[in-house]
């Protein structure tokens, strides 16, 4: 096996969508001034998401995912290569990109800015000019999908960790995004707040929305996903279906095997 798999037609999953980000040569070096100067994080990294799949990203801590988000979320410029975002690249695609795409970060409550519960579900289609009454129609719609109509008054603090996260997808939906980044949903959660959050994700996938998961907990979640690719030091070294990938699985990724604890993929998920 090469370090970096294929990744285009022949990686392509069943029943999704087009190519909705085409990534050629990327690389992310650390600016001076920072704290690991010159450095790369992301080393030439080709790689292709189609619409409406569930991609699993899974790496150990510092293999580039949460570097790989931000870059596909265009909060930070590559070093090197192109990012195509459907199509065209990514640096043209301006405000279209943030009423496309979304992110949930690893700490919820550093996206949950409104007083209650469903101002803060609001908050994204006011901020993308939405009318007051729309907005609200956006809000009321997304708490509902999120499970969480009942608790629109309650200020976001009040909330379980999981609670927290599904009210961060909420506003995301709420904008009405198609693809939706999630960076490590199920860091620091208890059971019930792992299942709340797979329930959202399997929501996410009936309603065909795009599905990134960047995580190393893959026996919570790898049944929902379409795909699995590992990330490593930067690099993509591996990239397919979720039994052929674990089964080549090498150890020193840093990724725990759920196939040592789970019959089939098919088990991998904490949801009954």
């Amino acid at each position: 096996m090469t370090e970096q798999r294929p990744t285009d037609a022949a990686a392509s999953p069943v029943s999704t969508g087009g190519p909705l980000f085409i990534i050629r040569g990327l690389t992310k070096v650390f600016a001076s001034g920072t704290a690991s100067p010159g450095r790369a994080v992301l080393r030439r990294l080709d790689l292709t998401i189609y619409s409406q799949e569930c991609l699993l990203i899974a790496g150990s801590n510092g293999s580039g995912k949460t570097v790989l988000m931000k870059l596909l979320a265009g909060l930070q410029e590559p070093s090197e290569g192109e990012i195509l975002f459907q199509g065209k690249p990514l640096a043209k695609t301006g405000d279209s990109l943030r009423g496309a795409l979304g992110l949930v970060f690893q700490d919820p409550d550093a996206q949950l800015i409104g007083e209650t519960v469903e101002e803060d579900a609001a908050f994204g289609p006011r901020n993308l000019g939405f009318s007051p009454d729309q907005a609200a129609k956006q809000a009321a719609w997304a708490l509902a999908a999120a499970g969480l109509e009942g608790k629109k008054d309650l200020p976001p603090r009040r909330l379980s960790g999981g609670e927290k996260r599904r009210l961060a997808v909420a506003g995301v939906i709420a904008m009405g995004c198609g693809t939706i980044i999630m960076d490590e949903p199920f860091a620091n959660l208890d059971w019930p707040g792992v299942v709340q959050v797979l329930e959202i994700i399997r929501d996410l996938k009936q309603t065909r929305k795009t599905v990134i998961i960047l995580t190393h907990e893959l026996e919570k979640v790898l049944a929902l996903a379409d795909r699995l690719l590992i990330l490593h030091q930067g690099r993509v070294r591996d990239d397919g279906k979720p039994q052929e990938v674990l089964e080549r699985l090498k150890p020193e990724y840093g990724i725990r095997n759920p196939l040592h604890g789970y019959a089939r993929v098919a088990d991998c998920s904490w949801l009954a």
